[in-house]
């Protein structure tokens, strides 16, 4: 009884430290979750309609709040938001990089993309917020191929 007491604590104390490593800065937060998320949608699991806990994790209430609007609203959401696609890749899942975030405040923007292969890349600007508990995805938007 003692042995799995201990392992749950250090279980939970793991997961803690390495919740709280993940929201130290945006570029940590943006390649965790990504990684996460495209994991879990490659084990056919849906993050957003199975409500992930983890989800509050990496992602601010006003960000939810809007995707719950835009599922429910009349049009629907044709494309997942996160990925700005209707789809993911095989190849984006264990390939995101993450560019420099230029800070303005406690708001942070930087480049996220999906995959390595040229032909199937997505490129995303993503922007986070500085809550009390970290940096959390307020905004995803596909980057324009003008920047």
């Amino acid at each position: 009884m003692k042995k799995w007491l201990l392992m749950l604590v250090t279980a939970i104390v793991a997961f803690g430290a390495t919740a709280a490593e993940h929201n130290n800065d945006p570029q940590s937060t943006s390649l965790a979750f990504y990684n996460w998320y495209l994991t879990a949608l490659s084990k056919e699991e849906s993050p957003i309609d199975e409500h992930d806990p983890l989800l509050n994790e990496y992602v601010t209430q006003r960000l939810l709040q809007k995707i719950n609007l835009l599922i429910k609203s009349p049009d629907g959401m044709d494309d997942d938001y996160f990925l700005q696609d209707q789809d993911y890749s095989d190849g984006w899942v264990n390939n995101v990089s993450v560019s420099r975030f230029t800070y303005n405040g406690k708001r942070a923007a930087g480049d996220v993309t999906l995959g390595r292969d040229p032909s199937d890349r997505q490129h995303l600007l993503v922007t986070l917020v500085h809550e009390r508990d970290g940096w959390k995805i307020d905004e995803v938007q596909p980057e324009s191929s003008e920047r």
